[in-house]
């Protein structure tokens, strides 16, 4: 069993390349938790791994809210290990998943960073398309690594932490105060495709005269509405008109 939290496709991305090694079922954490399905059945000697991107060196809000409403019924503590996605390291995002894991009564066994290109728009740029394509060549090293360990059932964490890491608690709290929704507004090239509503895991996008509005304050900031925009409408502040935009190649939405 796999659990995937993806916004623009990269953890989608490993998520697929580990159900294709290994054979097991792939479940939408964004869907599971909008449908309020936390209750899962375990067979025996079956792995279950979770894979989702770092954000400020932490769990994205739907990851944490799904992990620790989660339900894994079987006659043994299965064997639990996570893939993080990131730009370069994860600071001490497993730490806080094992913490979740902990209080559902399940233990993290390993822990994986697979580094992909980064796409968080509303603060940098996207890297060029060299760039792009030299990391996810060496990502998929670094997944094939992830599969030969799981086979063996190799424990322990073999991720990039960073040297900032120790600094994530702080980091971390800045991901609360920042992750508003006040600063998306549409241009005049929306062509009212509704793509946005559809595919934002937090459900706070909806049409209102054929155009999007934000219906909360927060949201998940997973840039998939953003980095997906067909006609590049969508903005956030005055910092993204110049930037790129970022899908991963490899996947089919």
């Amino acid at each position: 069993m796999i659990f995937y939290f993806s916004g623009t496709g990269n953890s989608l991305y490993v998520a697929e390349k580990l159900h294709e090694a290994e054979g097991e079922e792939l479940i939408n954490i964004a869907d599971a938790l909008n449908e309020n399905q936390f209750k899962y059945k375990v067979a025996d000697d079956e792995k279950v791994g979770i894979v989702f991107p770092v954000y400020y060196y932490g769990l994205p809000t739907i990851v944490s809210k799904f992990i620790s409403q989660l339900t894994l019924e079987n006659y043994e503590k299965p064997f639990v290990y996570t893939v993080i996605t990131c730009g370069s390291s994860i600071g001490h995002a497993d730490k806080m998943l094992a913490n979740l894991l902990k209080q559902r009564n399940l233990q993290l066994n390993s822990t994986y960073s697979i580094e992909m290109p980064d796409n968080y728009v509303m603060m940098f740029d996207v890297p060029d398309k060299e760039k792009q394509a030299l990391t996810l060549r060496n990502a998929e090293k670094q997944i094939k690594t992830v599969i030969d360990d799981l086979k063996a059932n190799k424990k322990g964490d073999f991720a990039k932490h960073g040297f900032i890491a120790p600094l994530t608690p702080i980091i971390y709290k800045i991901y609360g105060i920042y992750r508003n929704t006040k600063k998306f507004y549409i241009t005049d090239a929306c062509t009212s495709c509704g793509l946005c509503e559809e595919i934002c895991p937090s459900k706070v996008i909806q049409l209102a005269s054929g155009k999007p509005e934000w219906t909360d304050k927060k949201c998940s900031h997973c840039t998939a509405c953003i980095n997906r925009c067909p006609t590049k409408a969508l903005q956030y502040g005055n910092s993204t008109k110049k930037r790129g935009r970022y899908v991963n190649p490899n996947v089919d939405y």
